[in-house]
């Protein structure tokens, strides 16, 4: 990992921003050089800051912008500096900012919703470990004297989970790093490219998770290759750029054999066509009008669109499928636990009335 790239990465919102001030000033007729020194200068102290200043330097000592830019490469990203440098390139630089607002902002709205729904998930499951570790650790472990000095025999259940009660009250330093580590083994795990592939791999075959992995990747995939086209850049080095921002290690493999086939003189829809559970028949149907009248960019923006909705709208359908599946979660866990608790004073009143 490089530490000077991750501590100096830009968020999201602060690159969006950044776009569509500087295509603001642009379009307004400011120079590049008056539009970086005034963004510069408005900026939150922090790494935007820092970086903002560093690319006006370079621009004052007589650099272009993509030049200037690219050095910024870990901060920004290859698809923002490939999208200023064709831009300038092309002479539409305000524009290719436009559009790379568009394209950040739709890929943080994505993420945003799906983080969203998953919140309420999240702190349900936390509420019942939280409930579940109280009961278990401080409640069961005192009535044990109480069952000890009456000479109450026990359930199983109950001895199981005072058993893991008993050894993870004792052993907690133990139990907290026996977690740590196997989180960290599984952390470490993942950032194998193999395993990374195979679990990005499993997501696109699972079923119903594979809804959402494919539409998501399709969403911004067309989106991504929409705009680069529409900026100027050609197909290959739109596919190129589009395998560096596409985050599945799958489509990335697939894309690299669409690239290649595209090279050998293969058209991009009869590739794309070879792999059916990537890109569905009516994204490709689209897709080939497109290709065919030359609107390559409208059918990528159409497709985009089109899965843009279908992933929000099984965005907002995702929390009435997970509630039913947490409930049943939740009363089994809180159930089993007290039922641990119940079953051995049942037993205890039973004993007292004979």
């Amino acid at each position: 990992m490089n530490f000077k790239n991750f501590f100096n990465k830009v968020p999201l919102d602060e690159q969006i921003n950044f776009a569509k001030n500087l295509a603001v000033l642009l379009r307004g007729g400011v120079t590049i050089n008056e539009a970086m020194d005034s963004l510069a200068n408005q900026a939150r102290p922090g790494p935007m800051k820092n970086i903002l200043y560093r690319i006006k330097t370079r621009l004052e000592n007589g650099v272009s912008l993509n030049s200037a830019i690219s050095e910024e490469e870990g901060a920004f990203g290859k698809i923002f500096v490939s999208l200023v440098k064709a831009g300038e390139l092309s002479g539409s630089l305000a524009e290719n900012l436009e559009f790379l607002a568009v394209w950040l902002e739709r890929d943080s709205t994505l993420k945003k919703q799906i983080s969203g729904v998953m919140l309420y998930p999240k702190i349900v499951f936390s509420a019942v470990l939280i409930l579940a570790t109280g009961l278990t650790i401080f409640i069961l472990p005192s009535l044990v004297p109480m069952f000890t000095s009456l000479h109450v025999e026990l359930p199983l259940i109950t001895k199981i989970v005072l058993g893991i009660s008993l050894f993870a009250k004792k052993y907690w330093l133990y139990v907290i790093a026996g977690i740590f580590f196997i989180w960290l083994f599984i952390y470490l795990i993942f950032k194998i490219q193999k395993m990374k592939y195979l679990y990005h791999k499993t997501l696109v075959f699972s079923p119903y998770i594979k809804q959402f992995v494919v539409g998501y990747q399709l969403a911004l995939f067309a989106q991504l290759m929409g705009t680069l086209l529409k900026s100027g850049i050609s197909i290959d080095e739109a596919l190129e750029i589009a395998y560096v921002g596409t985050s599945n290690l799958y489509y990335k493999k697939i894309l690299r054999e669409i690239t290649d086939r595209i090279n050998k003189g293969i058209s991009l829809v009869n590739t794309m066509k070879e792999y059916p559970e990537l890109y569905p028949t009516n994204s490709m149907s689209v897709l080939a009008v497109g290709e065919n009248s030359g609107t390559l960019e409208e059918s990528f923006f159409k497709i985009s669109e089109y899965w843009t909705k279908d992933i929000i709208d099984r965005t907002k359908l995702l929390p009435t499928i997970i509630e039913p599946v947490l409930l049943v979660i939740i009363a089994a866990a809180v159930g089993l636990i007290a039922m641990s608790i119940i079953l051995p004073i049942y037993k205890l009143t039973g004993n007292l009335q004979q």
